[in-house]
């Protein structure tokens, strides 16, 4: 039933973009699910490897970065740093942190390589 109920929430914040909202609180979700800080966080234990509710949230906002940068080269850093629910510095220390390079350096690198096609 755990595992159910985490996919639920992790589809809802997905689907919803939950994670844009740059004042989501844990409490936000617990509210919507009916359950309480204890049980959110040995939801996130259990199926996140460890994460916290932040933590959490910045990786799903990471993964649909990296795929907006990706998918959508038209769209601006900032635009993608707001659609993220990020600001633009916010988001290059995050992306850099997470995968090692800036944004820019990140689609810079996606460009040369469609270059070379």
């Amino acid at each position: 039933m755990d595992k159910n109920l985490f996919k639920t929430i992790d589809f809802t914040i997905r689907t919803e973009a939950l994670y844009a909202n740059v004042n989501l609180m844990r409490e936000d979700i617990m509210q919507r699910f009916g359950i309480g800080r204890h049980r959110l966080n040995n939801l996130l234990n259990a199926h996140t490897n460890g994460m916290t509710f932040p933590q959490y949230i910045n990786a799903i906002r990471m993964e649909v970065a990296y795929d907006l940068l990706t998918s959508h080269p038209e769209m601006t850093i900032t635009d993608v740093a707001r659609q993220v629910g990020f600001t633009a510095p916010n988001l290059r220390e995050q992306f850099k942190r997470c995968y090692g390079i800036t944004p820019a350096e990140y689609r810079s690198g996606l460009l040369s390589d469609l270059e070379d096609l």
